[in-house]
């Protein structure tokens, strides 16, 4: 992620989950391979998001690390409205062949009741989510 594309404002971690409010009102959250991802940790980032953004929805981009992939668990939870209020649309940037099968999955398996896209270019992700703001 080009973070210096647009300024950070805010910064949060809730490992594996590492937090940043860009100055476009974009919200990135890059997920580790530290630690595995639970409903539970998703939650507490979900928590201070909330505290993040003011408790108002913002869009939001995704990139796992290699080796940090979401567990069923975690798909089945995030796919839900109720599991991030904050969110206006979820962007996800797939950079291995292991995010694009389960992406391709949780598209069509999990059914996300947010606007959802996958993409391959970090520039386009950021554009569809603009549409967003």
């Amino acid at each position: 992620m080009n973070l210096t594309e647009d300024k950070v404002i805010a910064k949060a971690v809730v490992v594996p989950y590492y937090l940043y409010l860009r100055s476009d009102g974009i919200m990135y959250i890059r997920i580790s391979s530290e630690k595995e991802e639970t409903v539970e940790l998703a939650k507490k980032m979900v928590e201070k998001m909330g505290e993040m953004v003011n408790y108002t929805q913002v869009p939001l981009l995704f990139q796992h690390e290699d080796y940090a992939l979401p567990g069923k668990e975690n798909r089945d939870y995030w796919a839900t409205k109720e599991a991030c209020p904050y969110s206006k649309a979820d962007a996800f940037i797939i950079n291995s062949t292991g995010m694009k099968l389960i992406s391709n999955f949780y598209l069509k398996m999990n059914k996300p009741e947010r606007p959802t896209m996958m993409f391959t270019d970090e520039t386009e992700a950021i554009e569809w989510l603009k549409t967003f703001l």
